[in-house]
């Protein structure tokens, strides 16, 4: 069981690892982008030129970081959750909503995946091009598309897994760390609610 613990633990590493290295990425793409968009619009104002392609590779990177931003949101317990009553259950019972909430996130991003890659694979068996002056293949930006929404399905596995494990030796703490609703990251926040319960939580 240990050493079940211990490869789960290196797996969420990883995948924290990765996540982190993808959104700087994609977040260097963001800027460039922004920044292509500046010069776009200096050039049609001053130069009454006009940069091909720009949009439609603006496109390709917000689809792109939308995919990709999910696992890094996921590890970083960065989601949009709305805690009405949360706060005040009992560890036990938090616990259980975590496993729900994390439970729910793989079925979604599982879900995504199975219609992700169909849409990938009839891009790339009939050589589809985009409907722009530039005709780029649709597989290229379709596969990192993809493959973003495939690593966020297991990143959200490989927590899942640790989480139930935790639940299985009655590691309320782990879940919290790895899925929970992030009070804990406020020291203030967390102080207020250990002494609203007595310290229990």
């Amino acid at each position: 069981m240990l050493a079940l613990v211990s490869l789960i633990d290196a797996l969420v590493g990883a995948v924290r690892l990765v996540s982190r290295w993808a959104a700087r990425l994609i977040g260097l793409l963001l800027l460039a982008v922004v920044v292509m968009v500046i010069l776009e619009v200096i050039g049609r104002k001053l130069l009454d030129y006009s940069f091909e392609g720009i949009q439609e590779y603006a496109g390709y990177v917000l689809a792109i970081l939308s995919a990709w931003g999910l696992s890094h949101t996921l590890v970083e317990r960065a989601h949009i959750r709305i805690d009405v009553g949360y706060s005040k259950l009992p560890s036990a019972a938090r616990a259980a909503l975590d496993l729900l909430s994390i439970l729910a996130v793989n079925l979604v991003g599982w879900m995504i995946v199975i219609h992700a890659w169909p849409v990938f694979s009839g891009s790339l068996s009939n050589h589809t091009t985009a409907n722009t002056p530039l005709s780029t293949p649709l597989w290229i930006p379709q596969l990192v598309w993809v493959a973003g929404y495939t690593w966020f399905a297991l990143a959200a596995a490989v927590l899942a897994l640790r989480a139930l494990l935790a639940a299985v030796g009655g590691d309320s703490a782990t879940i919290r760390t790895l899925i929970g609703m992030g009070h804990d990251a406020d020291p203030l926040e967390a102080r207020a609610r250990d002494t609203a319960t007595g310290g229990t939580s």
